[in-house]
């Protein structure tokens, strides 16, 4: 039996006139209801031992999606697969007709993620073939009485037919317009295909997005457009030949062998020129990105590969345009993140991160590791190794500058999320930085004492200020709690001096700031008609001298934030409340935050003596006498230990 689930998602957003239909296959880290209801959390589906088919319908208003997982025949015992040969087709070859399979492999539905770029997709099993046969299996020229599978795969003329299972995906709408399908394709080599299910016959499709090895200047995988991922593949298929042609024979090639070779690959570059629009560039290397081709109201479109599994992110379905309307409004996917992680530059001997940060003045990269006992058994938990570390003596003084680049990216998706692990130094208290700004951006660095417009702030209070192309100081008024709820002072969310997550998320003209995974506040700025926060997507690209901990906020005189900061994340699109939770849990790994949190509190520490400013000479549980940086004795646990 088939099994078929059916869900309407009720996701849609404006795009000039037109509706656009949207649907998402992985939902905050998570596979979507409709993926989930057959595969669970991890895949792995129930086996169908009918058909070997799992069939998902997904509908987002006026496109409708079937998503067609298949499987191959089981091993039998003994070798082989668990195929019933059928009708002769090549007697010389052993090739026959199925008659039957009595058992079939798993069905998998799962999810990945292209975690570089933040891109998320499911992924199924099974290549999508228009015919299995069954073929007798050998071993040095000896038949041996079982079967394997011998597949017969789609060709772009629909000469041979359609995938009859295997993995594939079906679009339909009821009206004209264009899809453009997020996937994640096996190998630009292989065929990619748009098919129309009643003529059989491959058509245009368009791809832009990453091919795994093209990177930019910067060394960061390069968004392609449409024409760059085609002429990727044109200066690919011309490759092999191109060199053949340039190194000449072989030492025991004779002259006739070589031309004969090289008269194939040209005849290979040829025909792959001519079949370009079925396939992704750069050869053996993945893509991922999408597809965008055009429908009519009725019809019934497959995509899928020629001959390998397919990963499906979701799609968007365009009433009334064309895939040429589209392929210049693909959102390109920005990911920044960086764990301050360090290392020694030959030539200066500093420490220099990874990721282009630059520490100024008194802020520093550090790192940490957790005290050991006498047996080199952690005494204290330790979330992060690598952090960085600012000073709060002054104003303007020091701070950790980031890449200029990193609020440049949300003019499109009008959203942005900031999110990092935050630290209170613990020589400090709140009346020490209630006023200091977490994060800061600006058009330029500070001269003498002072910015400039546009900027933005994240105070550490909870509260945030944008003036980019309109102010918005998200007051009272704009909160829809009605008033804005400020974290300082008793509220103090830093006072146990350990780690804490905030995350600050913007969307058009709503914004919210979470603090360990909770919403404290959330601004609708449009209750003001004067504030605006959209110019901090428009201008965004302006604000290149961003900063962590440093008051760069205009001549405002309070020192800077003396904190620490650990796990930064940078986005052009925003986080729900599950996604922060997802990623606070993958920040901290397998770190037991419940028991870090505890450590010296009543139930973590159960009793702590100071004892440093005693005269008396002071013997550690060796008897050996303490240096005068002993702080106390510690008893955690039932256990006795020395506190340096």
């Amino acid at each position: 039996m088939k099994k078929i689930f059916t869900l309407i998602s009720m996701a849609f957003l404006a795009m000039s006139a037109n509706a656009q239909d949207v649907y998402n296959a992985i939902v905050d880290g998570k596979l979507a209801p409709e993926f989930a209801a057959i595969a669970g959390e991890d895949g792995g589906a129930a086996n169908n031992t009918a058909d070997g088919k799992s069939i998902i319908t997904i509908t987002a208003g006026k496109a409708t999606v079937t998503a067609v997982g298949g499987t191959t025949p089981a091993n039998a015992d003994g070798g082989g697969q668990q195929i019933t040969p059928g009708a002769v087709l090549d007697a010389e070859k052993h090739i026959y007709e199925v008659a039957s399979v009595e058992a079939w492999n798993d069905i998998s539905w799962g999810k990945k993620n292209q975690g570089d770029i933040d891109f998320w997709y499911v992924t199924g099993t099974g290549n999508p073939y228009v015919k299995m046969n069954a073929i007798e299996n050998s071993k040095d020229d000896e038949w041996l009485g079982n079967y394997k599978a011998d597949y017969v795969f789609y060709e772009p003329d629909g000469s041979v037919g359609m995938p009859i299972t295997g993995l594939y995906y079906k679009f339909t709408a009821s009206a004209a317009g264009a899809f453009k399908v997020k996937v994640w394709a096996n190998k630009g080599n292989r065929q990619t295909f748009v098919v129309n299910a009643k003529t059989m016959k491959a058509e245009r499709l368009l791809a832009s997005g990453f091919i795994n090895g093209v990177n930019g200047a910067d060394g960061k995988k390069k968004m392609l457009t449409v024409e760059q991922v085609d002429s990727v593949h044109h200066v690919y298929i011309y490759g092999n030949y191109e060199a053949a042609v340039a190194k000449g024979k072989a030492e025991d090639e004779t002259q006739e062998a070589f031309e004969e070779r090289i008269a194939k690959l040209k005849f290979e570059a040829d025909s792959l020129a001519t079949a370009r629009q079925y396939v992704i560039g750069n050869g053996g290397q993945n893509f991922w990105g999408w597809l965008t081709f055009d429908v009519e109201a009725g019809e019934e479109y497959w995509v899928f590969q020629h001959s390998s599994q397919i990963g499906f992110g979701g799609f968007e379905f365009h009433e009334g345009k064309t895939a040429d309307d589209l392929i210049n409004d693909i959102i390109v996917p920005f990911v920044f993140t960086t764990n301050f992680s360090t290392y020694e530059d030959e030539t200066t001997g500093e420490r220099v991160s990874w990721k282009g940060e630059k520490a100024f003045g008194n802020g520093k990269f550090a790192s940490e590791e957790p005290e050991l006992d006498e047996n080199e058994k952690p005494l204290n938990i330790v979330p992060f190794g690598d952090f960085f570390s600012n000073d709060g003596s002054a104003k303007r003084a020091s701070y950790c500058l980031l890449p200029e680049d990193v609020l440049a990216h949300s003019d499109k998706t009008q959203e942005l999320t900031i999110a990092v692990w935050v630290r209170a130094q613990k020589e400090t208290k709140s009346a020490d930085y209630m006023w200091a700004p977490l994060f800061t951006a600006y058009a330029a660095a500070p001269v003498d004492g002072k910015n400039t417009w546009p900027m933005l702030a994240c105070q550490y209070r909870g509260v945030l200020q944008v003036n980019c192309a309109g102010w918005t100081d998200y007051t009272d008024a704009q909160n829809v709690a009605g008033k804005n709820t400020l974290y300082h002072g008793d509220t103090d969310w830093l006072k146990d001096h350990k780690w804490h997550h905030y995350a600050a998320v913007f969307e058009g003209e709503n914004a919210k700031v979470f603090i360990d995974g909770v919403l404290k506040n959330e601004w609708d700025v449009t209750k003001v008609a004067d504030n605006t926060q959209k110019g901090l997507f428009s201008n965004g690209a302006e604000l290149k001298y961003v900063c962590l901990g440093g008051n760069q906020a205009w001549d405002w005189n309070d020192n800077d934030a003396p904190f620490d900061f650990a796990r930064l994340l940078i986005k052009n699109s925003k986080m729900t409340a599950g996604e922060i939770a997802a990623q606070m849990k993958a920040d901290v790994g397998e770190t037991d935050m419940e028991a870090y949190y505890a450590e010296g509190s009543e139930t973590g520490v159960k009793a702590v003596k100071t004892v440093q400013n005693s005269n008396a000479a002071i013997y550690n549980l060796a008897g050996q006498k303490v240096n005068n940086g002993f702080k106390g004795l510690v008893i955690k646990d039932g256990r006795k230990m020395i506190q340096k």
